[in-house]
């Protein structure tokens, strides 16, 4: 018993004691998980993924959120895209298990976020008009 209550009254120093670079080494591990995330996605995106509503389709941001559980992606459609964006919107909602089941199988991760997708616009064609 007493080895317990000595486990107990340890838990609260840590806590107080928690300096600041602390956080920073949370952070710095916040962004290598978001990071190897977002190549993950990218790399899934151009090989494992065929469906035809995917042909004009970039993706644009990527944000994982502070708690890890969910991650924004944005992205845009060129203008030769044939498919309508909520029609990709549906395609997307429709490969979102598939999605996070390729991100458990590539990636060390205790958990696999949600993939929170949001069409961002169409993209402007570069060069002269």
């Amino acid at each position: 018993m007493s080895s317990s209550r000595n486990r107990r009254s340890r838990a609260p120093r840590r806590r107080e004691g928690a300096s600041s670079s602390s956080s920073e080494i949370l952070s710095a591990h916040h962004l290598r998980v978001q990071s190897s995330l977002s190549h993950e996605v990218a790399h899934l995106f151009r090989s494992e993924l065929s469906d035809p509503c995917f042909e004009g389709l970039q993706l644009a941001s990527f944000e994982l959120t502070p708690d890890g559980r969910l991650i924004h992606i944005g992205y845009t459609l060129t203008p030769e895209s044939e498919a309508s964006p909520r029609e990709v919107q549906d395609a997307l909602a429709r490969t979102h298990g598939y999605l996070r089941s390729l991100l458990a199988e590539h990636l060390n991760l205790k958990r696999i976020p949600r993939l929170r997708f949001t069409f961002i616009g169409v993209t402007e064609q570069g060069g002269a008009r």
